[in-house]
């Protein structure tokens, strides 16, 4: 019990230091000093979250919350600093504040059935480390936990509530019908937020294009063998892919990570030296301190070559235009309609990063990718590529299991390596029509 309570002050703590403007000026100032320590894109992400989080506890601009899919190329434009829950939960097991977390929300009563990114979002308010939102938006895909968690975001916080309700079907009239919500939203968040605009739009999907421009670069240098980043980092990193698109350093931290895959590339100083196998990773990562990523990385040589949610999934944006374009990303999302799409998209990225295998995280509570579990095993095994489901929990270290995913891990590594039957050839077509 006293154990408990030295965590909750200790989180209380954290929130007043998230408040205290001297906390971040020192930030910038010890950035400075051990800046060396940390690669440049590094630095350009620390310096971009922390300017952020300033903006967000000071006041100094209003903060929305979002649920992962939403466009967050519209809270930029508008003048707002995004933050999605989700995303707050991982960075909250990395610094070993989730645990307490979801305990607080399972004592207000949420079911343990429910996501854990999401429990912890609500214990994480619970415990006062949210900054104070001016409205939540979220959007009717891809995950029904996620809308129901901010809602109680919003009724705790007394702020606005916005639904963007997504068409199943990716057609012109959903488009168009799509773009007509977010036009609307944008407007009465404009009426109701002071401080907000629509100038800034066709900016911040400006900036969306050109992180494009480097991150499609920096996919294309990811296909090389060796790898030349690493996979337990990258999925560190979906963070940033899920909610910096729009922001004005985005195009700086592609830009520099493109240069330091080159660099690594021309160097050969490749993260899993000896590379024997390349990974797919599906879903996401346990983001507590885990042995799993080291295991595979350093015993096994097995890289893991690219992430499922790090795949740039929509066209390029028309900032003359940005509400149509805020709605054709919503609906390309590979993860929406039906299951052939996330399947052709997986085969895809199986073809261009060579791909040996393919695991899925299956995040305990998380019904939107464990459900086509049965359907990728099956399409996978026709193919002849091996797929493992390896169960867990993304924020909650209590659930992990880690040994036994050691083991499991483990066995498949011992069966790519006695694989004797190649992959099919590229440019195979993804399903049969």
């Amino acid at each position: 019990m006293k154990s408990k309570s030295g965590n909750v002050r200790r989180l209380k703590l954290a929130r007043l230091f998230l408040a205290n403007h001297l906390t971040y000026s020192l930030a910038h100032l010890v950035l400075g000093l051990l800046g060396r320590r940390l690669r440049s894109y590094q630095k350009v992400a620390v310096r971009g979250i922390l300017s952020e989080l300033h903006a967000a506890f000071s006041g100094e601009k209003p903060v929305i919350l979002a649920s992962a899919f939403v466009p967050t190329e519209l809270i930029y434009g508008l003048g707002a600093i995004p933050v999605l829950p989700e995303v707050w939960s991982g960075f909250a097991a990395a610094a070993g504040f989730s645990a307490p977390a979801v305990t607080a929300s399972e004592g207000s009563g949420y079911s343990q059935d429910l996501c854990s990114f999401h429990r912890c979002s609500l214990g994480l308010e619970n415990l006062e480390l949210l900054p104070k939102p001016a409205a939540v938006i979220v959007s009717s895909h891809l995950c029904d936990g996620g809308r129901c968690s901010l809602y109680r975001h919003s009724r705790s916080f007394g702020c606005p509530f916005y639904v963007l309700d997504v068409p199943y079907a990716a057609t012109p009239e959903g488009v168009a019908w799509l773009a007509h919500q977010l036009e609307r939203v944008a407007q009465d968040l404009v009426l109701k937020v002071p401080g907000l605009s629509l100038a800034g739009l066709p900016k911040a999907l400006a900036a969306a294009n050109r992180a494009r421009s480097e991150y499609l670069a920096v996919c294309r240098l990811r296909r090389n063998r060796p790898a030349p980043w690493a996979g337990s980092e990258a999925l560190n990193y979906v963070a940033v892919f899920l909610s910096g698109w729009g922001s004005p350093w985005l195009p700086e931290f592609y830009a520099q990570l493109r240069t330091h895959l080159e660099e690594t590339i021309r160097l050969g100083a490749f993260p899993v030296s000896g590379e024997r196998h390349r990974l797919l990773w599906l879903n996401l990562r346990p983001y507590y301190s885990s042995s799993l990523f080291r295991y595979l990385e350093k015993e096994c040589n097995t890289s893991i070559a690219f992430e499922e949610y790090s795949h740039l999934y929509w066209p390029p944006h028309r900032p003359d235009a940005w509400a149509e374009s805020l709605a054709a990303k919503l609906l390309s999302h590979f993860g929406w309609g039906p299951i052939e799409r996330r399947l052709e998209t997986i085969w895809n990225l199986v073809q261009e990063y060579g791909i040996d295998g393919v695991v899925q995280f299956n995040q305990w509570g998380c019904r939107q990718s464990n459900g086509g579990g049965r359907f990728l095993a099956d399409f996978l095994r026709e193919r002849g590529v091996p797929f493992l489901e390896l169960a867990g929990d993304g924020v909650d270290g209590r659930s992990s299991g880690t040994a036994q995913q050691l083991t499991r891990i483990a066995a498949f590594v011992e069966l790519l390596d006695a694989r004797n039957t190649p992959l099919p050839a590229r440019g195979t077509k993804a399903i049969p029509r």
